[in-house]
């Protein structure tokens, strides 16, 4: 018996199948066959008023003059390694530590550090460092308060490294220099 004529056989098949399973072209089908329902009303469409141009404009500024934060993130290229101020609103404050009682559970604190946003409920936030919790009691860093933060603008700082964003090195507030 010759074992090499069914394997050619069962060969040929596979082959045959594996061509017919490969085409993939869509079945036609003539437009003429279903032909529009006359009797229907026409479509109606009705879209949201697109949103104006300004919706999509990076406000650089805000309207008293005072660099926003989205314009500052946006804008980093521009601001990088440069001392700034800009105005924000303080919604989110870490490492607040009494260093005593840490010493005593044998920790310590953490570098205080803040996020500040144009706004409390904008996405685009900046992380601010710099400062020491005596600061910040001191100037009455709260969250929900808005301050003029002065500073460098860079990408780390002792401690730190931001994201993409950015962070600022704290310098002064409102305008009044931090003590060293």
């Amino acid at each position: 018996m010759n074992l090499t004529s069914p394997l050619r056989l069962l060969t040929a098949l596979a082959l045959s199948a594996s061509l017919v399973a490969c085409d993939n072209t869509p079945p036609e089908i003539p437009l003429d066959e279903f032909p529009a329902d006359p009797d229907l009303p026409p479509a109606v469409v009705e879209l949201p008023t697109p949103p104006p141009a300004s919706a999509f404009e990076i406000r650089e500024y805000n309207d008293d003059g005072t660099l926003r934060i989205e314009g500052l993130i946006s804008n980093r290229d521009r601001f990088l390694e440069e001392e700034v101020a800009v105005k924000g609103v303080i919604t989110e404050i870490q490492g607040d530590c009494d260093p005593r009682r840490a010493r005593q559970r044998g920790e310590t604190c953490p570098e205080p550090h803040l996020f500040i946003r144009d706004d409390a409920d904008d996405d685009r936030r900046l992380l601010v460092v710099g400062y020491t919790n005596d600061q910040r009691r001191q100037f009455r860093l709260n969250e929900g308060s808005e301050f003029l933060f002065g500073g460098t603008y860079t990408r780390m700082a002792e401690g730190f490294v931001s994201t993409e964003d950015g962070l600022l090195v704290l310098s002064s507030l409102d305008g009044e220099e931090l003590p060293e």
